[in-house]
C-alpha cells in the first residue's frame, strides 16, 4: 500500500531507533527539523536524522549548543 500525503512514511531515528516522519525523507517540501535552530556540532556524516526528542538532547548538549549569530 502506498503512502498518501496525510499518511507519510516514517524514518527511524539515528540515536535511538524510534520512528518519526522527515518531511525530507517522506518527499515533502520541508521537515519540522528546518524550524530548529542550527547546532553548532556537525552531525555525525551517514548517521541519518534524529527524532524530535533527541534533537532536543543534542541542543541540551554543550559541545553542540546553538551556533552564535553571524
Amino acid at each position: 500500500m502506498a503512502n498518501s500525503p496525510a499518511d507519510p512514511p516514517s524514518t527511524s531515528c539515528a540515536k535511538c531507533a524510534a520512528p518519526f516522519v522527515c518531511g525530507a525523507n517522506a518527499g515533502l517540501a520541508s521537515c519540522w527539523c528546518m524550524q530548529q535552530p542550527q547546532l553548532a556540532c556537525a552531525p555525525v556524516a551517514g548517521t541519518g536524522c534524529y527524532c524530535p526528542a533527541c534533537l532536543e538532547q543534542r541542543f541540551s548538549d554543550r559541545q553542540c549548543a546553538t551556533a552564535p549569530a553571524t
